[in-house]
């Protein structure tokens, strides 16, 4: 309580004789933000004066190659803080295979030269959340420290690798027959698990600026669901979505299956009593989920399966009344799963002379995907079949984020972003935080 007591005089004084007449609160409020920042950064310098051993060993333990580093002599490390630039001094060492290091900042997680965890915590927060020279101009508006917007980039872009390599240890873990046979003896399995993909576009750019073609970013999720679909196509959905999980990349089917596979181990999706799997009826999905998922229920989502309907309809009459009527006798036979009733709805109206036929892609698309149009079933068994999770995901990480104004992204950069922000979306940001805490340097 003196401490208290002490402190509090100290800053009353300051307040009386250093600081004018405020002319509003406002002005109060920035100028102590503006005060406790520098003196956030005098104690953090001081604190690592103090953490600094002011004898250093004259050998410790080289963390490279484990043999004996020597000492070198006291050596300045700058760091980019939350109260901005930190200097200090501590002890360096370097040992016979040539590596430096440390100890202080081996010990702390400090990055010389590079962002702070915490820094690169919100800079990467704000990046996976608005363009980065906008994010730039806010966390300077918030936190008084000056951050480029490559800086943010970077900050976001390392939070993506975490994600890369997390879903590679994932990966390793989901190949592993004992580590599967040990989830298996240690965890419920769960009742209903549902899994869905689908994709958007992301407009990319070459190695020297030039623009290439639209890329395909791919999104998965993972999720739960609550409550009963509507008894009619245009009654009310109480189906809710929870426990929602991301995962995204641009790449080939084939590695964005091993994605679907890890991640999926990680949810005990592959041990769920029950496993639907919701797609737009691309053939590439559903060949991904027959390889990894063989168990799983397959179901093209209803509202993609509509989509096909009112095309038709629209080469097929002239009068909005006419086509109003066609497409809700179709709709009705589709949600009653008459399969045979919508093929025949849409055949007369197949000319082979018209370019994309909505009427030939109709009965193709319901021919091919007759088994995984079983609405009555499904409805019957409570199964969620809209495809709302999904689309959630998609606007958010491939529409709101990536495609903002004149964004051209490196293919690469984009997916790790992309990895971040779905991360961020499916509430891991702590934990992939926690896993940045002790790194020395900015991947």
């Amino acid at each position: 309580m003196n401490n208290h007591n002490a402190i509090g005089k100290t800053a009353r004084d300051l307040v009386i004789e250093a600081l004018p007449d405020p002319q509003s609160f406002s002005e109060m409020e920035d100028k102590v933000q503006r005060f406790t920042h520098w003196l956030g950064n005098v104690i953090l310098h001081l604190w690592l004066m103090w953490l600094a051993v002011r004898y250093p060993a004259a050998r410790v333990v080289c963390p490279h190659c484990g043999g004996q580093a020597a000492y070198q002599r006291k050596r300045q490390g700058k760091l980019y803080t939350l109260f901005g630039v930190v200097r200090y001094w501590r002890a360096y060492y370097l040992c016979a295979c040539q590596q430096g290091h440390c100890p202080l900042d081996e010990r702390l997680g400090l990055r010389p030269n590079a962002l702070s965890a915490e820094v690169e915590r919100l800079a990467g927060l704000l990046g996976v959340q608005m363009p980065f020279g906008k994010g730039s101009d806010v966390f300077e508006e918030l936190t008084l420290v000056s951050i480029s917007d490559h800086s943010l980039d970077k900050a976001a872009a390392a939070y993506g690798r975490e994600v890369q390599q997390r879903e590679a240890e994932w990966y390793a873990e989901a190949m592993n027959e004992e580590t599967l046979l040990r989830r298996e003896r240690e965890q419920a399995r769960p009742m209903r698990m549902y899994g869905a993909i689908d994709g958007g576009r992301v407009q990319t750019r070459g190695p020297h600026g030039e623009e290439q073609p639209w890329r395909e970013l791919k999104v998965g999720v993972w999720f739960e669901a609550k409550g009963q679909p509507p008894k009619q196509p245009g009654g009310q959905w109480a189906i809710k979505a929870q426990n929602i999980t991301y995962y995204t990349d641009i790449a080939p089917a084939s590695e964005f299956g091993k994605i679907a596979w890890a991640t999926g181990v990680q949810r005990d999706a592959h041990r769920a009593r029950e496993l639907v799997f919701l797609g737009d009826g691309a053939q590439w999905i559903w060949n991904l989920v027959e390889l990894h998922f063989p168990h799983a229920i397959q179901i093209v989502d209803w509202f993609h399966a509509c989509e096909y309907i009112a095309p038709v309809a629209k080469v097929a009459w002239r009068d909005d009344q006419q086509q109003a009527l066609w497409i809700e006798q179709v709709k009705s036979a589709l949600w009653t799963g008459d399969l045979d009733a919508v093929i025949a709805a849409c055949a007369p109206f197949i000319d082979p002379q018209r370019e994309n036929d909505p009427a030939q892609q109709a009965v193709t698309y319901y021919t091919n995907n007759r088994q995984r149009m079983d609405y009555p079933t499904y409805r019957a068994n409570g199964y969620h079949i809209g495809s709302g999770t999904i689309e959630s995901g998609v606007k958010q990480i491939a529409q709101q984020r990536m495609k903002v104004p004149g964004a051209r992204w490196n293919a690469d950069n984009a997916a790790l972003v992309a990895k971040a922000r779905a991360a961020l979306l499916s509430g891991q940001w702590p934990e992939l935080a926690s896993r940045r805490t002790h790194l020395r340097k900015v991947a």
